[in-house]
């Protein structure tokens, strides 16, 4: 699948995964799903909004190699859940010189789980904000909305708002995705 570009500068890098049948071991899926990332590309800094499950790496690999993207200045992590963040690691490897950025409890799971170094993790505040130059990323956090970790973030200058849990980019004037 091809990215999309739903704004100037934001694009959907995501992937489709025609073949998963389960959603935590639980939920049937007969249709497959999608595991959402976007980029944002601002003026100074470049975000990339959540990552995908590992059997989609190369999917999101492509994605971002057909944006032609040489440098990631963010990889921020909804939450440490494999749909999300599994794709950590490679995504650190390809852009070494990226930060993640979590919330603290969601840090601590990543340097659990994914073996993450904390020096490579910066943790947000609810309501705390990071600059792309151009472009800002506030951080508003929502707990327990679908596990301890999530935390949601508003691109005031885009006019988009990422939600983990919804699988939806809200835009100004529209659901985009």
């Amino acid at each position: 699948m091809k990215p999309r570009k739903l704004t100037a500068d934001v694009f959907w890098v995501g992937a489709v995964d025609w073949d998963r049948r389960l959603f935590d071991e639980l939920i049937p899926l007969p249709d497959g799903t999608s595991y959402n990332a976007y980029l944002v590309k601002g003026s100074e800094k470049t975000a990339l909004i959540d990552t995908v499950d590992p059997t989609m790496t190369g999917v999101l690999i492509d994605n971002l190699n057909q944006l032609d993207v040489k440098n990631i200045d963010y990889v921020i992590a909804n939450h440490a859940e494999q749909d999300h963040s599994g794709t950590l690691p490679q995504m650190l490897k390809l852009y070494p010189d990226a930060r993640v950025v979590a919330t603290t409890k969601c840090k601590n799971l990543l340097m659990e789980l994914l073996l993450i170094p904390e020096n490579k993790i910066m943790t947000v505040e609810d309501g705390e904000t990071l600059s792309l130059g151009d472009k800002s990323l506030e951080f508003i956090h929502a707990p327990w909305v679908h596990c301890q970790r999530l935390c949601s973030r508003i691109s005031r200058k885009t006019e988009c708002s990422f939600h983990a849990i919804c699988s939806v980019l809200i835009l100004q004037h529209g659901i985009c995705m």
